[in-house]
């Protein structure tokens, strides 16, 4: 191990540490009736619909590109106590420049998630699946694709956490409109959106992609922040129960994640530097 190795992991672990209080030890302040606990957990359970199928999905896709799932771990431990406080920080500083740009507080308040989230969440979360491939030290795309897909998704678990519960201390009705909320939109979401985004940044700066691959990285980031915009915009809203904005978001999403994982499987072992 080297001496970079050994300081970025007592700097994961400290920020780490950080956010397990930011995530749970806030949560664990919050007074829940007894009644309001046993529908926690209920949402909580029904949750599994989502999580459940997607963890088995990244595990089933570390075991096929034989990358250690201990990779899809410790991403997914970051991407929840890392990323999550990181991002919240971000959010609020962007939220504070745009603040004196945005003086309509009706326009603000309309714009303000689709302003925020998109750009420091994204940039978080790759963060931390990168810092974990150091950690390992591993620089292969096969290896940033497994740990971006655990990075948005230990994200999601704990944002998904943080939703149900402060929702269901304010009315049960809220919680469970929440959490099939959450259902709805968790397959298009940040475990595939950071997957995709942390394939893109390496696949841009890597010393051994040609011209081509370079654009699709491009792609990759740009079209998921602006996916995450859009989602987040109130363009997502309609009193319609068709909405072609979001099966076109779902579509491009998801459809350029295969296109990730299909590139992935036929380059593996695609090197960051130049052997």
């Amino acid at each position: 191990m080297t001496k970079i190795q050994r300081a970025s992991i007592y700097l994961f672990l400290l920020f780490a540490g950080i956010g397990l209080e930011f995530e749970l030890g806030h949560l664990s302040q919050e007074e829940f009736t007894q009644s309001a606990g046993r529908d926690l957990v209920l949402n909580l359970s029904v949750l599994a619909a989502i999580i459940i199928p997607l963890y088995l999905f990244s595990k089933h896709l570390a075991i096929s590109l034989t990358v250690s799932r201990y990779i899809l771990w410790i991403a997914m431990f970051g991407g929840a106590f890392i990323a999550g406080w990181l991002s919240f920080a971000g959010n609020s500083l962007i939220d504070i420049l745009n603040s004196h740009i945005i003086k309509d507080p009706a326009i603000f308040n309309k714009w303000t998630d689709a302003l925020t989230a998109p750009f420091s969440e994204e940039f978080f979360k790759a963060l931390v699946a990168f810092w974990v491939v150091l950690m390992v030290g591993k620089k292969d795309l096969k290896s940033v694709l497994i740990a971006g897909l655990g990075a948005g998704f230990g994200f999601q678990i704990i944002e998904d956490l943080g939703y149900v519960a402060r929702q269901t201390q304010s009315s049960q009705l809220a919680a469970i409109t929440e959490t099939i909320n959450r259902i709805s939109g968790g397959l298009a979401s940040h475990t595939l959106y950071t997957a995709v985004v942390s394939v893109g940044i390496f696949l841009m700066l890597s010393q051994v992609t040609q011209k081509k691959e370079k654009i699709f990285g491009l792609w990759c980031v740009v079209s998921t922040v602006v996916n995450h915009f859009l989602w987040n915009s109130p363009f997502y809203e309609t009193d319609h129960r068709i909405n072609l904005l979001v099966g076109f978001l779902f579509a491009v999403q998801v459809g350029t994640f295969i296109e990730v994982v299909l590139y992935t499987k036929k380059k593996p072992d695609l090197p960051f530097l130049k052997q």
